[in-house]
């Protein structure tokens, strides 16, 4: 993602893979089968870069709340797909906001090339 960088976003990328890396092997050792590999450190980074950008905006006197489903549109269910991939920008996220505020919905981000994209909305992550 182009733009200013969040420094935070660098520090806690890797401690967040971790515990990701974590709840996965504790699921599969529960049995559940089918699980998302862990997101890589560069993709943790970018999407805590672009959320902390996001939630900086206002978008009509509005603070954005944004909750991001990181997979693929065939592996969220019934989702919302958008007609074209969204950028992964904040500027985007906080025109998206409002769509995503209750509780359930997520942003569907997927990486497509080597961009992070929107694709549409999730009704909720698998398990």
């Amino acid at each position: 993602m182009a733009g200013s960088t969040y420094p935070a976003s660098r520090a806690v990328a890797a401690t967040v893979q971790e515990v990701f890396a974590r709840q996965i092997t504790a699921a599969r050792q529960q049995g559940q089968q089918n699980l998302a590999p862990p997101p890589d450190v560069l993709t943790i980074e970018a999407i805590i870069n672009a959320a902390f950008w996001a939630s900086l905006r206002r978008e009509e006197s509005y603070f954005p709340k944004i909750s991001f489903a990181l997979l693929p549109p065939e592996r969220a269910g019934q989702p919302l797909t958008f007609e074209r991939l969204l950028p992964f920008t904040p500027s985007a996220l906080a025109r998206l906001a409002p769509a995503v505020e209750r509780p359930g919905i997520h942003l569907g981000v997927w990486r497509y090339g080597n961009e992070l994209c929107v694709w549409g909305t999730a009704p909720c992550a698998p398990r």
